[in-house]
């Protein structure tokens, strides 16, 4: 009876523990008008423009980048690099198994992003009209009007309209209740494996085993 208790007490931590393992989440700082980025942080989103061009995310540290839809699933979506005010080569963002999106390379390998990297993000709006995350390229920012929000300093949030709509940026809720799309950006140092968290099987495992026992317990019980 003993180790069944010990069992599914170690069950009760095996989740928060490996969770907290397998995203290994970095922090990320919002950079406005008046606050320049500090280095400390993983990465930093440029939401005002002082450093750079306006709601560019940037790398401070080695990181791979983690992507959830937190509204408007199934929207037409993507992820570029940036080299100045200049748009690079597009990310291969694939799906993995935990339903986040990631970047991944040609060979299937995550991609690492580094000091100095820069990225943007675009959205397709229901009427197919590219909408730009980052102001000025190729002239679709120019009629939208994107929020972002940096929320507990580990997520980015990003609220898409559709084209030409103006959003508030007062709060994550009314970026969240106004955005056709929102998009929540997290960097980590951690690869993603694309593979089930392994707090999860681990406790159907043990989840399992408690129940064998329990049954065990009673036969012999009787």
């Amino acid at each position: 009876m003993k180790k069944i208790l010990f069992a599914l007490i170690a069950g009760l931590f095996a989740v928060p523990l490996f969770a907290a393992y397998q995203y290994d989440y970095g922090t990320i700082s919002g950079a406005s008008s008046d606050k320049r980025p500090d280095s400390k942080y993983t990465a930093y989103a440029d939401r005002g423009g002082s450093a750079g061009l306006q709601n560019t995310l940037y790398f401070n540290h080695e990181s791979y980048l983690y992507l959830d839809i937190a509204k408007g699933a199934g929207a037409n979506f993507g992820a570029y690099y940036l080299d100045g005010a200049t748009r690079g080569a597009d990310l291969n963002l694939q799906l993995t198994a935990d339903g986040r999106y990631s970047a991944f390379d040609a060979d299937g390998n995550a991609v690492q992003f580094n000091p100095g990297d820069a990225i943007g993000f675009w959205y397709e709006d229901a009427n197919g009209k590219i909408v730009y995350n980052t102001p000025g390229l190729e002239g679709e920012h120019r009629q939208t009007y994107n929020a972002t929000w940096i929320k507990d300093q580990d997520t980015y949030m990003i609220g898409f309209g559709e084209y030409g709509q103006y959003i508030n940026s007062r709060n994550p809720d009314q970026i969240y209740g106004e955005s056709a799309f929102v998009m929540d950006v997290q960097v980590g140092g951690t690869a993603p494996t694309g593979q089930p968290l392994p707090g999860v099987p681990a406790t159907l495992l043990i989840g399992g085993a408690v129940a064998t026992g329990r049954r065990l317990y009673r036969r012999r019980a009787c």
